[in-house]
């Protein structure tokens, strides 16, 4: 439970608005507590690159291999980092398809992002996409003009 921090209980440290029980700030590794490192892990805040890990729940970039805490990749099968979802939408990775997560068009293969998520190509985006010859026209669309 997160309390705000004029109700933390009492032992508990008030952290970036929020409480965090004794264990998770005592400079120790707690493993009977759930921690995976020093003060990290389980019910303790994610624990940072490098540190140990049981799962990419213990990490705050949320990849663990190894037993460590992981930096971000195309490839780990999370959206973390700058990824607008799962291993896509950044100027490293590649586009997004139609149902991952965006901040803009250019996030999506389709090039098209509604209400934070890449839509398919339609015949009527405004974009040209799909199979189209010309902006919403031509291929499986409507003929050109």
């Amino acid at each position: 439970m997160i309390w705000s921090c004029n109700e933390c209980p009492e032992g508990w440290t008030c952290t970036e608005d929020s409480c965090i029980p004794p264990h998770c700030s005592n400079g120790i590794t707690d493993r009977h507590e759930g921690e995976t490192d020093v003060d990290c892990g389980g019910a303790c805040a994610p624990c940072r690159l490098g540190a140990a890990c049981a799962t990419g729940l213990d990490c705050k970039e949320g990849v663990c291999r190894l037993g460590a805490c992981q930096a971000p990749t195309c490839v780990d099968g999370v959206a973390n980092g700058f990824e607008t979802g799962v291993d896509c939408g950044t100027r490293s990775c590649p586009l997004c398809p139609a149902g991952e997560g965006c901040l803009a068009g250019e996030n999506c293969a389709s090039g098209v992002c509604r209400g934070r998520v890449c839509q398919e190509p339609s015949c009527d985006d405004g974009v040209m996409n799909g199979d189209e010859l010309g902006v919403d026209c031509g291929g499986s669309c409507r003929a050109c003009k």
